[in-house]
């Protein structure tokens, strides 16, 4: 599996998304997931994870697709939202309906496969910090199995980054992170112009000769894990995240 970035929006009690505010931020996705180039996955972030109730309907998938989207059609031409039309087409029964994305214990979830690629892992946590400021009564929790994310894990709200510190606990990192306004690291896009797409497959490998073989398995970063930065985890020059954020602070975890 190629290394991602998860986020998460907990369903306790205290974080709200409304209709409208999630509205704005389907588009914001859509753009992002639009205009840019992506490597290995895309931006995943939903409220519910939808599958066609094909055991409700004895008609075939493809007829049962063609129903629903008429449906979402129609409700669409009244305005409906698409949390409003989701919910609806399971009052229907046309749709199966997971609340909270992709986790359990969410409002809304996702996760990003980025592998190797930094500007992808940029995109991601730029798309999140200004969805977060949408959604201001709602906190995004992020992981980075990666690097971008100094601190590997962040949470954000309204435009606020918050870095975990264990309780009772000295972190000279953090602090350091903190007082410097360094969480993300610097990413010069143009090392991605021409980044390979992500496979988790080599076809006809075991056609190969030995030493195109060794080559591949040495070369092919297939988790995505490596390192390609210039120096100490930023490029000499790029795109700094950093500069975006409204305040950077440290929170206490147990």
């Amino acid at each position: 599996m190629a290394r991602k970035i998860y986020y998460k929006i907990f369903d306790d009690g205290s974080n709200k998304i409304s209709d409208a505010d999630w509205d704005s931020i389907s588009r914001l996705q859509h753009w992002y997931n639009s205009e840019f180039v992506w490597t290995a996955g895309k931006l995943g972030l939903k409220m519910y994870a939808i599958f066609p109730n094909i055991d409700h309907y004895f008609y075939d998938e493809d007829e049962l697709w063609q129903r629903i989207i008429q449906r979402r059609n129609e409700m669409r031409s009244f305005a409906f939202s698409e949390n409003e039309i989701i919910r609806q087409l399971e009052n229907d029964g046309l749709v199966l309906v997971k609340k909270g994305g992709y986790f359990d214990d969410c409002l809304a979830s996702g996760f990003t496969r980025v592998a190797a690629n930094e500007w992808n892992a940029y995109l991601v946590c730029e798309f999140l910090l200004k969805a977060s400021m949408v959604a201001k009564d709602a906190v995004l929790t992020i992981h980075d199995e990666g690097e971008f994310i100094k601190s590997k894990k962040i949470y954000i709200q309204n435009g606020v980054v918050r870095v975990p510190v264990r309780e009772g606990e000295k972190n000279s990192f953090t602090d350091a992170m903190i007082s410097n306004r360094h969480v993300f690291s610097v990413v010069d896009p143009a090392k991605y112009d021409h980044f390979p797409a992500y496979r988790s497959t080599v076809p006809d490998f075991n056609k190969l000769e030995k030493n195109e073989k060794r080559v591949i398995v040495k070369d092919w970063n297939w988790l995505g894990f490596e390192s390609n930065y210039d120096l100490n985890g930023d490029d000499i020059q790029g795109f700094d995240l950093n500069k975006k954020v409204l305040k950077f602070e440290a929170i206490a975890v147990r």
